[in-house]
């Protein structure tokens, strides 16, 4: 490489670490000052497009963070810094495009998780595909082009029919709630439903499954997780640490912001195979997991059987489990994007990735095997660690909903489901303790330096800036183990009133289909056709 290339990549690398950095600060500065409470901090509301009183449509660029999204948004910002860490060598072709790509994907990830208007959160949405596409597409491994074509298309493909049912939402309020525009403010919305709910339910779980279906792909939720496994193994690192930490989110996080609080009826209805996805996805990835012989494909399935996990405690429905899938949500993009982390730096010195190729490692590369024991105990939920907290919590709130509860016609279902989900412990713990006991304990073994495609420099343990990227992480593992309800009783008021809404649709009456259920005809103010064509011109 030339001396003018050279200096361009370090150039590249180095901005990108300044604006990465700048902005965890600003992040953390912004979460420490979030007060708490269910309203929203730091808010920006400015008009957008229409709202002077006279347009049909009153789009806003509204930003600001609750109970929900801070976490989520500081996750983000400090993930960032990690990839930028990780792709500091790794990262030699066309840097500058490379990095470009990282930043424009933060923008993406904040906006996503600050958005408080319906349309500005659907473009932060489908813009966060646009970078990660080419991240995966250019600078992936050997099938890096079928896996980004099978992700955006897979995402593309359910996120339009999300669109469709937000719209939806939306005209439901303009026409039945007697607006004088088409707002897409998510707030006003929540509130407006309470008072204005769709009606019939069937409306609704039609409505609940267009949301669905954009969701439960990003998740990604069994049996839709298709596309996830092999994007993970053909992304570069930074790219599976932000899909992993970050981007998966955007389901779950969709599901609290939209599905439940405002259909909460066809929530209630779907509870039971919701709930039933997710109970097979953990058990699923799990098996799938342990007969890997790939470390990132590994962890890659290990990521299904997670958020398994945290849809369980989401779709549990009263504050400990709700408040535990939101944890969970940050637990598994700590210690799943470490993991991801570790896996890269070890590839970067064996070039390979298989389990059969290497073995007491820890004799080599001590360091980096001990971060690899963290996030590993970590994501089996270790006492004293964060996974152990989401766990225990996502499982308490499904057992006290199917035993406590739960309506009657679906008890049974749901005992049953919160038993088996118990074994999605246990599994996790053995295969990822089996993956650590192959590949850093025993006798040592390691790629001939004709498999490491000739690097014949001596393999070193982690550097100054791998240690940098990977310490942050193991902090927040530790604080949120040692000390959870810092974390919980922030994001604690928000989903108090997400739980209040979808608790009184679990009464019998609330979910009654029946023709009684509906809005009756008189109170439905159906305006002149003369006066809904003006108002649409």
């Amino acid at each position: 490489m030339s001396q003018v290339g050279r200096f361009g990549q370090q150039a590249a690398r180095c901005f990108a670490l300044l604006v990465t950095v700048a902005t965890f600060g600003l992040a953390a500065l912004v979460v420490a000052g979030f007060p708490g409470g269910s309203d929203a901090y730091a808010v920006t509301n400015l008009p957008w497009v229409g709202g002077d009183g006279e347009s049909v449509l009153d789009v806003r660029f509204n930003v600001g963070l609750d109970g929900l999204g801070v976490w989520m948004f500081g996750l983000s910002a400090l993930l960032m810094v990690t990839s930028v860490l990780v792709s500091w060598e790794a990262i030699r072709d066309r840097a500058g495009l490379f990095y470009g790509m990282l930043l424009l994907l933060e923008f993406g990830c904040l906006g996503v998780f600050a958005a408080r208007d319906i349309m500005l959160f659907y473009v932060f949405f489908e813009f966060t595909l646009i970078p990660l596409f080419f991240l995966i597409g250019i600078w992936g491994s050997e099938d890096r082009r079928h896996a980004a074509m099978k992700f955006f298309v897979y995402t593309l493909a359910g996120s339009v029919l999300t669109f469709l049912g937000l719209i939806a939402i939306v005209l439901w309020d303009y026409y039945y709630a007697g607006n004088s525009a088409l707002r897409f403010s998510i707030p006003e919305l929540v509130a407006s439903l309470q008072l204005h709910p769709i009606r019939p339910v069937s409306w609704q779980l039609v409505i609940f499954v267009a949301l669905f279906a954009g969701f439960a792909i990003k998740v990604p939720l069994f049996p839709v997780h298709t596309w996830l496994p092999l994007a993970h193994v053909q992304a570069p690192t930074a790219g599976s640490v932000i899909l992993a930490g970050i981007l998966l989110k955007i389901g779950t996080y969709g599901f609290v912001r939209f599905s439940i609080p405002m259909l909460p009826d066809a929530a209630v209805v779907a509870m039971p195979w919701i709930l039933w996805l997710a109970v097979l996805g953990i058990v699923y990835g799990a098996m799938v997991a342990l007969a890997q012989t790939d470390i990132k494909r590994l962890i890659a399935y290990s990521s299904v059987s997670h958020l398994g996990f945290c849809m369980l405690g989401l779709f549990a429905f009263n504050p400990l489990g709700l408040q535990g899938g939101t944890l969970q949500m940050v637990n598994h993009g700590l210690s799943t994007g470490g993991l991801f982390a570790v896996v890269g730096m070890l590839y970067e010195r064996y070039h390979t990735r298989e389990i059969r190729e290497l073995g007491g490692l820890a004799k080599r590369v001590p360091w980096l095997a001990f971060f690899m024991l963290v996030f590993t105990f970590s994501s089996i939920g270790l006492p004293g660690l964060n996974g152990f907290v989401g766990e225990v919590m996502v499982l308490i709130g499904m057992f006290q909903r199917a035993w406590t509860s739960a309506p009657e016609a679906s008890q049974t279902s749901l005992q049953i489901i919160s038993v088996v989900a118990v074994t999605g412990v246990v599994l996790g713990a053995w295969y990822m303790l089996w993956l650590i006991q192959r590949v850093f304990f025993g006798p040592l073994k390691e790629p001939s330096l004709h498999e490491r495609d000739g690097h014949d420099e001596p393999v070193q343990d982690l550097c100054w800036r791998e240690f940098c990227a990977l310490a942050p992480l193991v902090v927040f593992v530790v604080w949120i183990g040692l000390q959870p309800s810092v974390f919980l009783s922030r994001m604690g008021p928000t989903l108090d009133e997400v739980t209040k809404t979808v608790e009184r649709s679990l009464t019998p009456t609330a979910v009654s289909v029946d023709p009684s259920n509906s809005l009756p005809q008189a109170t439905i103010p159906v305006r002149p056709a003369k006066e809904q064509l003006s108002r649409v011109r």
